[in-house]
């Protein structure tokens, strides 16, 4: 068929088929039907599951998968074509009343022609990569009554045109990147039921005209930038059932009458904005609400009588300033007895005051989280909360409850988390405890607890941190407590007055991360089966009694930060065997009886990282430390102490994360003493694993914003209102847990301005995730490739692309030259490239990275072998075996300033064979080079004074991706060329 004859078919499905009637076109029919569905076809490029071979002429098509025909026209009237991973561009056609693609790969944008198709009622296009602008034609479709373009890469503003959709009932646009208002022509979409506009950059205020929708039940526009108060249209909309607004900047008041008026109400969730006043009285009396949201704002008062929420799930009351002064002011807790479909209630961070009523016990049988930290309460917990068999986490810590942990709190088989700490409790710690066989976190710092510590806390075989310190407990540590197998985070028994030998067993918690008996009055030998603690990476002993001698076994603490061994009564040599631990950031020795010549390699050069002081009798060390050179000191023949140097098993998950965490406890205690010389990394908030739930939704696929191979990454609103990106790790996935230990330890002493930003780390059991920094603007793969020409323009002009370019280049000049131990990414490429709001470049993901040796022969080389990369980006001597080197990421980083400036990815379909996009970029430079630059930049900004400037960003791209390493410049090289060429070009 040739071309014209397609062109005709095409006009015909698009125009209607009156004017297929004359003038030598053909007349619509089923045959042009089938001609137009073979058309589409043709623009499908991956069909994995291979559906569409049914789509030929030995059958009828109205028997090909997902068509659908009128019986007695034999038309086509609908493709549903939904999770097939299909790849491609849409065609239009014409006679469709329902098209749904939901789910697949198709990219590109949407054809202006799909304003013709005028029998159209249901659009489906969600969850694909579609791109550029959503067309004003498609405001023609007339009939339309569902329309989804949710998860695309769907950019500008939503045109006020589709306000004329009047038989409209479903609009998603949910997951873009719209800018600009809501259309106020909007609030004439009479027929509207569900506007779910999430996840988006919206801004503005709402339109009044939206509560006005008679048949509105559903309006979802959380995580956008609306501003302004909510329209009081809204709070008298009888018919809405999920009014979902959270983190935006909204502001002003809601209605004392406001749940009066919204009888239908089920969802509220209005979290992280600026709404300020009390709360409405009428909540009290909303008995259809389920889910309600209102934490992270400045409401105020009294928390209203909540008596009549029979059917509420969640409540969530938190970091706001509400009170409860007089004497009913528990009723709003009392009250909750009538919610017997209460699942997670929380008050956290307010001003409550007083003492908790018996009638806690009285809650929801469903109830399973509790959360009522950091408030002002008083008095004893009461023994009643046993009577909430299905709660697994109780959160009270930093209030100023007095008494006895109740022993019936040992009653509650399905308890999981306790965080009393930060009160004034008193008395035993229950040995009931030991019947909660799910325990996996006790958090009981900072109190007045005396007595031993349970040895039946041993039976507790999920347990996984144990936080004592700061109390008065006395006695010996059970040994049963090291006959956990799953203690792996923290095991914190400091500023107590525990005495006794440190039990052997300890070397059998060898997947601890952190051991804190600090300010006991322990005494013996440090046990050599330390040394077992294969993933520990904190150990504080310190203001102890032990003696002996330092363990050499410390040195088979490869991931160890710190070690704080002071003011003890140690004696003996240090061990030589410590310079070998390569992560080691503080190492404090003082106060103690150490005698002997001190090591001069490894740890033992930092000045400010070691503390050797009050040792009376050592001797040697680095001239700094100012110790008396060693009477006779022993021969060093130049190989006489050979380095062996492992790298580490990525075992370093919260090295920086746990240092804060203990030093910070211990100074909020108001008792730490000494340890000066110890230093403290950056301050790290910790977030855990229901932190994460809340500000994700429980990682609902609405907050989704990219997945990989090894995780997926979820932006969220964390405690204090800020943004953050959560990549939680599928560590089930082979490779997960190495790429997670790995960008962990590269991210924990890296700092730089065009280096992603960690916030925080969380690891609990099975799950692990990261916080980021959020960047609001994506990353350089959606710049140079889904983005229309309008947006190139606007997002990614010369200048832009130059400032990226010097971004990634400065950050990886400081991973490979200004690290104390050079860092290499293995896997740079533009999706790992993000951009923040200023449109500053970060590199991100550093799954893959490698820390390289040093002080070896061989230091440029990683001593781990294997593929590091993504194909197309990756160095060609790694696919040879070749071990990690800067050099990898130099080649890595050519490819990518190839592909910003020529628009062309290094996998494109036109390298094949001997062609690959050095060798065509080559081929090019040598004659003119304008005829390889990215059109997109060339029609925009195709200014001749730019022509030399992107002739010498395609050679310095050529320079770096040279198949031989030697032949590459370093990133310091590289750095200072791009300043140069950047300093050239016009502003």
């Amino acid at each position: 068929m040739d071309k014209k004859t397609i062109l005709l078919i095409l006009i015909c499905f698009i125009f209607p088929p009156l004017l297929c009637t004359s003038q030598g076109l053909p007349r619509f029919n089923n045959n042009t039907d089938q001609e137009s569905l073979l058309v589409f076809k043709s623009k499908i490029i991956h069909d994995p599951l291979g559906v569409l071979g049914t789509w030929n002429l030995t059958s009828p098509f109205c028997n090909w998968t997902g068509i659908t025909c009128n019986v007695t026209k034999q038309r086509v009237t609908s493709i549903s074509l939904e999770n097939l991973g299909l790849v491609g561009t849409i065609a239009p056609l014409s006679f469709l009343n329902y098209l749904s693609l939901l789910n697949n790969s198709f990219f590109g944008s949407m054809p202006q022609e799909i304003g013709r198709l005028f029998r159209l009622r249901m659009l489906s296009l969600g969850s694909n990569r579609i791109q550029g602008r959503i067309p004003v034609s498609l405001s023609l479709c007339s009939r339309l009554s569902s329309l989804d373009l949710s998860d695309n890469r769907l950019q500008g503003t939503i045109p006020s045109e589709l306000g004329a959709l009047s038989e409209l009932e479903n609009l998603s646009f949910s997951k873009n990147y719209f800018t600009g208002r809501i259309p106020s022509s909007f609030g004439n979409l009479s027929s509207l039921s569900n506007l779910i506009l999430m996840s988006n950059s919206l801004k503005g205020p709402l339109p009044e005209g939206l509560g006005r929708l008679p048949f509105l039940i559903q309006l979802q526009i959380g995580l956008n930038n609306i501003s302004g108060e909510i329209p009081n249209s809204l709070f008298n909309s009888s018919s809405l059932i999920i009014l979902a607004m959270t983190a935006n900047r909204l502001t002003g008041t809601l209605p004392p009458d406001m749940f009066t008026n919204l009888t239908s109400l089920t969802t509220l969730f209005l979290g992280a904005n600026l709404l300020s006043g009390r709360l409405p009285p009428s909540i009290g009396n909303a008995s259809s609400l389920t889910r309600v949201d209102l934490a992270n704002n400045s409401f105020s008062g009294q928390i209203p009588w909540l008596g009549n929420l029979p059917n509420i799930q969640i409540l969530s009351l938190q970091s706001n300033q509400l009170v409860n002064d007089g004497p009913s002011g528990m009723d709003f807790l009392t009250s909750l007895a009538n919610s017997p479909q209460l699942q997670v209630f929380s008050v956290a961070e307010n001003r409550l005051t007083g003492k908790l009523p018996s009638s806690i016990g009285n809650l929801s049988r469903q109830l399973s989280l509790l959360v009522m930290n950091n408030n002002f309460f008083q008095g004893t917990l009461p023994g009643e909360i046993s009577n909430l068999v299905n709660v697994t986490l109780i959160a009270f810590e930093h209030n100023s409850l007095t008494g006895t942990i109740p022993p019936s709190i040992g009653t509650l088989p399905n308890l999981q988390y306790i965080f009393l700490h930060g009160n004034r409790l008193s008395g035993k710690i229950p040995e009931s405890l030991g019947n909660l066989t799910y325990l996996a976190e006790v958090h009981l710092s900072n109190n007045l607890l005396e007595g031993t510590i349970p040895s039946s806390l041993g039976n507790c075989q999920r347990l996984q941190l144990l936080d004592l310190s700061v109390n008065l407990l006395n006695g010996t540590i059970p040994r049963d407590m090291f006959r956990i197998p799953s203690f792996g985070m923290v095991l914190n028994l400091s500023f107590n007055s525990l005495t006794g030998f440190v039990p052997s067993e300890i070397g059998s918690l060898n997947m601890i991360q952190a051991i804190d008996f600090s300010s006991n009055k322990l005494s013996g030998d440090i046990p050599f089966t330390i040394g077992d603690c294969s993933s520990l990476l904190y150990l504080d002993m310190s203001r102890n009694w032990f003696q002996g001698t330092i363990p050499n076994s410390l040195a088979k603490l490869k991931g160890i930060d710190y070690i704080d061994l002071s003011s003890n009564k140690l004696s003996g040599n240090i061990p030589v065997s410590l310079e070998s631990l390569r992560f080691l950031q503080v190492l404090n020795l003082s106060r103690n009886q150490l005698s002997g010549e001190v090591p001069t390699a490894g740890i033992f050069r930092n000045l400010t990282a070691v503390s050797l002081s009050e040792n009376l009798e050592l001797c040697g060390g680095v001239p700094g430390l100012g110790l008396p050179k060693c009477d006779s000191p022993g021969k060093k023949s130049s190989g006489s102490r050979l380095r062996i140097v492992l790298i580490a098993s990525f075992a370093f998950i919260f090295a920086s994360v746990l240092v804060v965490w203990f030093v910070t406890r211990k100074k909020d205690s108001g008792i730490r003493e000494g340890n000066e010389e110890a230093g403290s990394p950056e301050i790290y908030p910790m977030y855990r694993q229901h932190h994460l739930k809340l500000a994700t939704r429980n990682f609902s696929s609405e907050y989704l914003i990219g997945e990989g191979s090894f995780g997926s990454v979820y932006k969220g609103v964390l405690n204090d209102g800020s943004w953050a990106a959560i990549k939680v790790f599928k560590m089930g996935q082979h490779g997960a847990p190495k790429s997670f230990l790995a960008e962990c330890e590269a991210l924990r002493s890296i700092r730089h301005r065009n280096l992603v930003k960690i916030i925080s780390v969380c690891s609990a059991g099975d799950f692990k995730a990261l916080v980021l920094k959020f960047m609001p603007n994506g990353n350089l793969e959606q710049l140079l490739h889904p983005t229309s020409e309008s947006e190139v323009e606007k997002a990614f002009g010369m200048n832009q692309r130059m400032k990226v370019a010097q971004d990634v280049a400065s950050a990886l000049e400081y991973l490979h030259h200004d690290c104390e131990t050079p860092v290499v990414h293995c896997d740079l490429k533009p999706s790992n490239i993000l951009l923040d709001e200023e449109m500053t470049a970060h590199v991100t993901d550093f799954g893959l990275a490698r820390i390289l040796l040093k002080n070896s022969p061989n230091a440029h080389f990683s001593s781990s072998l294997g593929l590091k990369g993504s194909i197309g980006y990756m160095a060609p001597e790694y696919g040879m075996g070749a071990g990690v080197s800067t050099r990898g990421d130099v080649y890595s980083f050519g490819i990518v300033i190839l592909e910003m400036f020529t628009g062309k990815k290094p996998v494109d379909n036109m390298f094949n064979g001997d062609m690959d996009l050095q060798d065509w970029v080559s081929m090019h430079l040598a004659g003119n080079s304008q005829d390889i630059v990215d059109h997109e930049l060339k029609q925009k900004e195709g200014r001749p004074e730019y022509d030399e400037g992107i002739g010498r960003m395609l050679n310095i791209g050529l320079m770096c991706a040279r198949k031989s390493p030697e032949e590459r410049p370093s990133m310091r090289e590289v750095s200072l060329m791009i300043k140069k060429v950047k300093a050239g070009l016009p502003e």
